[in-house]
């Protein structure tokens, strides 16, 4: 089959969108179909080639969702937090709080694929070793996604490296502008990463993980790295809010608001609790899937020769 997606991807909405419907498309394309990607920006796209078209991005409306719908194709939304009606053949939310949401849907009712058996975590992250949960911990993993929009990367090396005896491993992915910035605080025990080939392995050798509460805490969750999240985007509201009250990961508040001091102190209880990471870890492992992107492949291809 041929599959289209059309996405979102951008300085400004980071990379989010492509890397889930990247794993997605891989994994689709392990059972032997093509998948093609279009931007949002794209102007005209003719879906007519196409068996399945899927939609991931922000930059659509209620008609316009509708107006895709036809006999021909099966036509898959991905959603975040409920923002549109849905009249589409599957929805799918690979969110831990997707069951919480209220849903609308138009004159077709779509079938659900929702929370973590469908987690769309990169190819890398399906046979990533899970840490290592030690008792001396110092090691810090820090990133911000694709394009560290609100410029949280530098504020939290400084705040921590007030901490001694730590080490810092920080992520700058391919659309952050504060390269400069970062490079210049750097030393002996603070190690820069350029949107590395493979990220899993910087993770695994981490204790915790400082990170933005967007789709890279199911990657962290998968490997079993415990995480402080910081809000920086209107759609990471209802994951924080729902890691924190299920105990996962703490959140300590969005980018504008954010108490500096909160977050070395937490730093330091979280390296210092053995106990606490070692539980935290094991119950971030059983939130997602591993292979909840061929699990989602697998049911779509299914549906799609079912009609």
């Amino acid at each position: 089959m041929k599959i289209a997606f059309r996405i979102d991807i951008s300085n400004e909405i980071g990379t989010g969108h492509y890397l889930r419907m990247s794993a997605l498309a891989d994994a689709f394309s392990e059972l032997g179909h093509q998948c093609f990607f279009f931007k949002s920006e794209d102007e005209t796209i003719d879906y007519s080639p196409f068996d399945i078209v899927m939609i991931d991005t922000y930059q659509v409306s209620d008609e316009y969702i509708a107006s895709l719908n036809s006999p021909d194709r099966l036509l898959v939304c991905y959603d975040d937090n409920a923002l549109y009606t849905y009249s589409c053949d599957i929805l799918l939310n690979a969110n831990l709080h997707a069951h919480e949401l209220n849903f609308r849907f138009g004159e077709k009712i779509p079938r659900l694929l929702l929370g973590g058996k469908y987690a769309l975590l990169r190819g890398e992250f399906r046979n990533a070793a899970p840490v290592s949960v030690r008792k001396d911990a110092n090691q810090v993993f820090i990133c911000f996604g694709g394009s560290d929009l609100r410029n949280m990367t530098p504020k939290v090396i400084n705040t921590l490296k007030e901490i001694g005896g730590i080490h810092l491993s920080v992520v700058l992915g391919p659309y952050t502008n504060n390269d400069e910035e970062v490079y210049a605080l750097s030393n002996e025990n603070i190690t820069i990463f350029k949107a590395p080939q493979s990220i899993s392995a910087i993770m695994s050798n981490c204790d915790i993980a400082i990170t933005a509460a967007g789709s890279m805490i199911y990657e962290l969750a998968a490997i079993g790295l415990p995480a402080i999240t910081i809000i920086q985007a209107d759609n990471q509201y209802l994951i924080a809010d729902y890691m924190s009250r299920h105990d996962l990961m703490n959140c300590i508040g969005d980018w504008g608001n954010i108490d500096l001091i909160r977050l070395k102190n937490d730093v330091i209880s979280l390296l210092s609790d053995f106990d606490k990471r070692k539980e935290k870890s094991k119950t971030l492992k059983e939130t997602v899937n591993k292979n909840g992107a061929a699990n989602a492949a697998k049911e779509i291809i299914n549906y799609r020769r079912q009609t």
